[in-house]
């Protein structure tokens, strides 16, 4: 059962990276871009489900919530391209509420993980439930200020998928490069593709107000 499971994982995380830069080599918006990016989510979500049921067999409460923060990312910048007239539903707040929960759990392991000497996972721990954290309260605060509609949702729609692609492309440098420090290869890639999504964002909204 394991192994099935595992090799389901390594089937859709692979798919996962390969539908993430099939989206970014296509033209926003056109057929392929939306078939890619749709496969692209279901297969997070398929990496999701069996990181949750391999945690269930073998529990890893890091991997646990690691893998909440990833599908996160991916939901909301899906939920982004969906929402057209920019109004969450209740599964948008359900979502938010649980990265909330987890985000605050991730700094409180990180803290204690600091304490106790456990190495690179509380710095981790410490990073994503940073992001995880802000990202959630950052999305109430929108949703209460009004529709997130015209460049403010692309906007939103591109850096949250290049943000799950983070968490891809994190993922497998963290199987395949394990010869490499550990905060190098799961904090690597955020630092060296973060600076593209802001750059991505910036130029999207320019010259634009926060509704369009």
């Amino acid at each position: 059962m394991t192994d099935t499971i595992l090799i389901l994982h390594i089937l859709a995380g692979f798919t996962a990276l390969a539908m993430a830069g099939a989206a970014l080599g296509t033209r926003k918006g056109s057929r392929w871009h939306r078939r890619a990016g749709n496969i692209y989510v279901l297969s997070m979500l398929a990496v999701t489900l069996t990181t949750f049921a391999l945690m269930a067999i073998r529990p890893n409460l890091f991997l646990f919530v690691i893998g909440i923060f990833s599908f996160y990312l991916v939901f909301t910048g899906w939920r982004a391209a969906m929402l057209r007239d920019g109004k969450p539903r209740i599964a948008d707040h359900l979502v938010g509420g649980a990265m909330a929960l987890t985000g605050v759990a991730m700094l409180g392991l990180g803290a204690l993980g600091l304490v106790g000497d456990g190495g690179a996972q509380p710095v981790i721990l410490l990073v994503f439930g940073s992001i995880g954290l802000t990202l959630a309260l950052s999305d109430w605060r929108d949703w209460r200020a009004g529709p997130i509609t015209g460049k403010a949702r692309i906007a939103r729609h591109l850096s949250r998928m290049l943000a799950g692609t983070i968490a891809t492309v994190t993922a497998a440098v963290v199987v395949n490069l394990g010869f490499l420090p550990a905060l190098v290869t799961w904090l690597g890639p955020t630092a060296l593709i973060t600076p593209l999504i802001v750059w991505w964002n910036a130029r999207v909204m320019r010259g634009a107000g926060r509704n369009v």
